[in-house]
């Protein structure tokens, strides 16, 4: 595959995957659960839970940065230390591969979230149903972190290596710790 084709994949990719992420929590927004009970401190507990903690944005953005420089400014890709040795075709098409997987993941995640929430919110002060819809939320986590590997895959640089190894420091934290609410 050569770079300009390349180039542009990636950036449909990061446009279509923040677009995912956006239009799912404006839709969130502009639809409200319907909640039986009136309970403020039950709804302020539904209203904290969050689908993509701040360390998963940052590293969402870093990777976004890099994408753009990619895409459109070339000659500034340096700055992320790239490892050129990967750079081939093979590679690129697998990471490429990697990354449709992701974008599917993560739909696939949004509307199991949305059926969850929508199933839960009915009994929205068991601590047992936010669980589940907790554990539900981690798929998208997991989604993500699979985003990740697919951009290091592709454009395989120190700083994307490195920016994985966080990611999956913070996914085994995340599934390892007993918060009800992703990192």
């Amino acid at each position: 595959m050569t770079d300009p084709t390349l180039q542009m994949y990636l950036l449909a990719f990061m446009v279509v995957t923040t677009w995912l992420m956006v239009f799912w929590s404006q839709f969130r927004k502009m639809i409200s659960v319907k909640l039986e009970t009136r309970n403020i401190e039950d709804v302020a507990r539904y209203n904290r839970l969050k689908r993509i903690g701040g360390w998963y944005w940052a590293i969402f953005s870093v990777f976004g940065i890099m994408t753009v420089i990619y895409a459109i400014a070339p000659d500034l890709y340096f700055l992320f230390l790239p490892l050129d040795m990967f750079h081939h075709p093979v590679i690129n098409t697998m990471g490429l591969l990697i990354l449709k997987i992701s974008v599917v993941w993560i739909v696939i995640a949004q509307l199991d979230i949305d059926k969850e929430l929508y199933k839960y919110s009915r009994n929205i002060q068991s601590l047992s149903a936010m669980e589940l819809v907790n554990y539900t939320e981690r798929k998208l986590l997991s989604g993500m972190l699979v985003l990740f590997v697919g951009y290091f895959t592709t454009i395989t640089n120190i700083i994307g290596l490195l920016l994985v190894i966080v990611g999956f420091v913070i996914h085994t934290r995340v599934f390892s710790s007993k918060a009800t609410t992703p990192c």
